[in-house]
């Protein structure tokens, strides 16, 4: 694609470890590997491919729809900005660090980037176009993905890319004569974050996949990153939550990572921004909540921007639309929801919107879909709910549908992984959850 860049982009490889932090050597053992997807927005197919002298793992990357000249790039994952800007040899390009030893490069844009350095960014946020600036000869993006500071293969939606030797001994990681890897098309599911409508339900780190969120007995309020297949070491991102009487988790800011909402014990709601470390300073967005028994929240509208949802003390359920900055009057969405067990909101089908759902005094698990004006008539789900602790419909998988998690009555986490059809086998992905207050 650009002739002959080996020593070029040798050049370009020794300035950015210059200039970057890229982190210890391979003594670090890095991270869980996060849920990278393809830099293109979902379901556009592009070529993947390197050539001789390209070095090992690097990526060129066409669309295979026309002209890849100005197409918009996204980030493959969630993570903070450690570099945007110009190089001779990369043009306009991005350096995304996604933690744990983890970072994917974006060169060549056709203009400044769209993000800066030290912005936190969600997976499927656009940061920048197609271009040919720098040492490149067409209109393509070139792709890296390190692993604590050393190229590897690159990974999308949990598949490997592919493209691995560029067959020459010269270029490395690999340093080996032989076949340059077969290009090859990739299809897009890049589909959460960004412009893509996801609802971001419990998704604190923005990556597209929900994460689990819970207040202790003592009232600590904890963070599980969600490390792709189960739950990675927790973090504590506030304390005083033992009085609440809902906590919640959704995308309220619309930034694509989720903030925390609450109903305190005097029935107000707050609303506190999730700041890219972690919670910033509660704002109050309503009041009168404290004999609701639920309240969700989740993107009803559809409009990347979450909603509330509550059953008030008579068993209605209202949709408070969120206007931009703060809540709307409410519109009734449904009655007799007053002996339900357990109320959840998230996008089970897919479309964007959140559907409802709901465990009843029986213990089966219903799904009301969202028709664009209200509920359609309940589909059942499951059964056999009526032990558990708490049920929360979240897009754990990260492929745009809610899947549902419970916690048993043995303190038992569950993920249920929605199938398409309805609900697969459970695979466990917690213990010791009996005594927490709030599972989100």
């Amino acid at each position: 694609m650009y002739a002959k860049l080996s020593r070029a982009f040798s050049g370009v490889c020794v300035a950015l470890v210059a200039m970057l932090p890229f982190g210890a050597g391979p003594a670090r053992a890095a991270g869980p590997m996060p849920a990278f997807q393809l830099p293109f927005p979902c379901g556009e197919t592009w070529r993947l491919a390197t050539y001789s002298g390209h070095d090992d793992y690097d990526i060129d990357m066409t669309w295979t729809g026309g002209g890849s000249n100005g197409r918009a790039i996204l980030a493959s994952a969630a993570g903070t900005v450690a570099f945007a800007g110009w190089g001779s040899g990369g043009g306009n390009y991005v350096i995304i660090d996604h933690g744990g030893g983890w970072r994917s490069t974006y060169m060549h844009m056709i203009e400044a980037p769209m993000v800066g350095s030290g912005q936190s960014v969600a997976r499927g946020q656009q940061i920048g176009r197609v271009g040919s600036t720098g040492n490149s000869t067409g209109p393509h993006l070139h792709y890296e993905v390190t692993r604590d500071g050393g190229k590897t293969e690159a990974y999308f939606n949990g598949s490997p890319s592919g493209i691995t030797s560029d067959g020459s001994a010269s270029t490395g990681p690999i340093y080996v004569n032989g076949p340059v890897s077969p290009a090859r098309n990739v299809t897009s599911n890049n589909c959460g974050g960004g412009s893509a409508r996801h609802d971001h339900v419990s998704d604190f780190s923005g990556d597209g996949a929900a994460d689990v969120l819970g207040v202790d007995s003592a009232g600590a309020l904890w963070y599980y990153p969600n490390n792709g297949q189960a739950l990675s070491a927790r973090v504590q991102i506030g304390n005083g939550w033992g009085t609440f009487k809902h906590v919640m988790a959704a995308d309220w800011s619309g930034d694509g990572a989720a903030d925390v909402l609450g109903v305190d014990a005097t029935g107000k709601l707050w609303y506190y921004p999730h700041d890219g470390a972690g919670l910033s300073t509660p704002v109050q967005i309503g009041n009168g909540w404290g004999t609701f028994k639920h309240v969700m929240a989740a993107d009803y509208s559809g409009d990347g921007k979450a909603d509330v949802l509550g059953v008030d003390a008579s068993g209605l359920l209202w949709y408070y639309p969120h206007n931009g900055s703060g809540l709307s009057a409410p519109v009734q969405i449904g009655n007799g929801w007053g002996t339900f067990l357990q109320v959840t909101a998230a996008d089970y089908s897919g479309d964007g919107a959140a559907d409802v759902l709901g465990v009843d005094a029986t213990g089966k698990l219903w799904y009301y879909p969202h028709n664009g004006a209200g509920l359609s008539t309940p589909v059942q789900i499951g059964n056999g709910w009526a032990t558990f602790l708490h049920v929360n419909a979240v897009d754990f998988s990260g492929d745009g549908a809610a899947d549902v998690l419970g916690v048993d009555s043995a303190g038992k986490l569950w993920y249920y992984p929605h199938n398409g059809a309805g609900l697969s086998a459970p695979v466990q992905i917690g213990n010791g959850w009996a005594t927490f207050k709030h599972v989100i």
